[in-house]
């Protein structure tokens, strides 16, 4: 009778899958409290998470009554959970618009010469100074990149009018860099 076991081994088996289901318990609680934790600080993880289960779980279904292989199956479930916890991320992970070329040497500059000053004037002038080095650049930028779509445009080699203003970029951006980290 290769149904049926002995109590010998069905107790066996209890045991097996008892201390198995206490492993995995303390890993499933761990992992709850990561989500809670994580959850609190972004609800959106959550939604995500909700989402890309429920989306896995009906490419399956969907998988199943259609015959898809599993090969592809498994791909679609993973390209479709890739999609949606990227879009998490992009959400996660986006600052708002006030990130701005030279703003710690902006601040910097505001503190530093406003110490002795009493009136507003100074933060204004700063604040103007660097606002007109942003705008410059950016028509720079604008020109620049007019430039380039005539190049290619007229069949010309637009990668060579395309490198002065990269270098510029290039360059605009390791000067904030090191800004940085000399302002602190």
């Amino acid at each position: 009778m290769p149904g049926k076991y002995t109590q010998r081994e069905a107790l066996y088996r209890v045991k097996y899958l008892i201390t198995h289901l206490l492993a995995s318990v303390s890993f499933l609680l761990a992992c709850a409290v990561f989500l809670t934790v994580i959850c609190w600080k972004s609800p959106i993880l959550l939604l995500c998470l909700l989402l890309g289960s429920l989306t896995v779980a009906v490419i399956g279904r969907i998988g199943q009554l259609i015959g898809l292989p599993q090969g592809w199956l498994l791909l679609l479930q993973t390209l479709a959970l890739s999609a949606i916890l990227s879009i998490f991320w992009l959400d996660y992970f986006t600052d708002p618009a006030a990130a701005q070329f030279f703003a710690k040497a902006e601040n910097f500059f505001k503190n530093t010469l406003t110490q002795g000053a009493q009136g507003t004037g100074t933060n204004a002038a700063v604040s103007l100074v660097f606002n007109v080095l942003r705008a410059l650049y950016l028509l720079y930028i604008a020109v620049a990149l007019i430039g380039v779509i005539n190049a290619v445009r007229k069949d010309e080699d637009w990668q060579v009018v395309a490198r002065t203003p990269l270098l510029v970029v290039i360059a605009v951006t390791i000067a904030d860099v090191l800004t940085s980290f000399i302002i602190g």
